[in-house]
């Protein structure tokens, strides 16, 4: 998989022996340049591991052994600070802006998800979005009622958070 390189200041270390075991999905709400611009400014205090083009192209800002600041206040499945045992990945799209995510966003998203998942044994039920594990719940919508998460689902075989089926 080809990944760009575009390191951000904006992450810490995990907790010693902590696993990676979940994987969140967000969207920027911003272009390109903006969400770069944001999630490397020190001031800002945010950023994801991995960040996907309209066009697909994968990008890399935080390495995955560090925490990536993406998740804030959240809990999955009871357990709280998704940040420090999940890998997040944004998509650029604007739902003011965008009709929905592109083809070649989810191709990119679908083998990213592959790849994370083989290497790290994440299972498909632990791939959730931001709005799955934002505390208080409705904090966040992304990422959002057009992204295609049977489509996810369908390709990597699995089951919705909290193990519903799709």
């Amino acid at each position: 998989m080809n990944v760009t390189w575009h390191a951000s200041p904006n992450h810490s270390p995990r907790p010693e022996g902590t696993a990676i075991d979940a994987i969140v999905i967000h969207y920027t709400d911003l272009d390109l340049p903006d969400t770069l611009a944001r999630l490397c400014d020190p001031a800002i205090q945010a950023s994801t591991h991995y960040v996907i083009t309209r066009r697909g192209r994968l990008l890399q800002l935080v390495p995955e052994d560090r925490k990536a600041w993406h998740a804030g206040v959240s809990a999955l499945a009871g357990r709280p600070a998704v940040n420090e045992f999940a890998i997040g990945i944004d998509l650029v799209f604007q739902p003011g802006r965008h009709p929905g995510y592109t083809d070649s966003q989810y191709r990119t998203l679908l083998a990213l998800l592959q790849d994370l998942c083989a290497r790290h044994g994440i299972r498909p039920d632990r791939i959730v979005g931001h709005e799955d594990v934002a505390l208080p719940p409705g904090r966040k919508q992304d990422p959002g009622p057009r992204f295609d998460w049977s489509r996810v689902r369908r390709q990597l075989g699995g089951r919705g958070p909290g193990g519903t089926p799709t």
